[in-house]
């Protein structure tokens, strides 16, 4: 039913949103508008052409880029947006680790960062990522290569200048730990 795959694949909406926009209140916006949408075209899907998560991220980032072209003009940042950081308790040593990683990822050119979370930390083929982002295949490859050599530069570069972020990295054990902390971290802010 539709209304079921729907709530199951929620949270992996969500959290790819807010790993798009890095806003909690523009992630959670995103994902509304994503799923009226999808209801509202619940009776074209069509199973046969593709995948109901393929489909929903699809709708999904269409929906991000959608935003962000709106909003282009437009650099401020919300007052509440800074209290919340300043006032939210955290766990310093579960968000350290991830810190540089994940400013590093905010770094990359927004296809790069797209594709890189969409194969990396979804866990989707290259055949679906270059579906959700309608592009071929090779692009996908070639944003996907891009981007690792990015980050693998400025996580290197970042570990020269700062000798303690040296000692925190000795704990990745690739790209793979890191977004498994993301998703650790996401699912204790929600």
């Amino acid at each position: 039913m539709f209304t079921d795959e729907l709530e199951a694949i929620l949270p992996e909406i969500r959290a790819y949103a807010r790993m798009l926009c890095s806003n909690r209140d523009m992630a959670d916006d995103i994902v509304q508008n994503a799923c009226l949408k999808a209801w509202k075209a619940r009776t074209s899907f069509d199973p046969k052409r593709g995948a109901f998560r393929a489909w929903m991220f699809t709708i999904t980032r269409n929906e991000f880029l959608q935003l962000v072209r709106k909003q282009r003009p437009v650099d401020c940042y919300d007052p509440a947006d800074f209290e919340y950081r300043l006032v939210q308790e955290c766990q310093l040593e579960s968000r350290s680790a991830c810190s540089d990683a994940i400013q590093a990822l905010f770094k990359l050119s927004a296809e790069q960062r797209d594709v890189f979370i969409l194969v990396l930390a979804a866990g989707y083929s290259y055949e679906e990522a270059a579906t959700i982002c309608n592009c071929s295949v090779g692009t996908i490859k070639s944003r996907i290569n891009r981007a690792r050599s990015k980050l693998s530069e400025l996580l290197t570069t970042s570990e020269k200048d700062d000798p303690h972020s040296a000692a925190q990295s000795i704990e990745f054990h690739g790209l793979d730990d890191i977004f498994g902390r993301v998703d650790a971290l996401v699912k204790d802010a929600a």
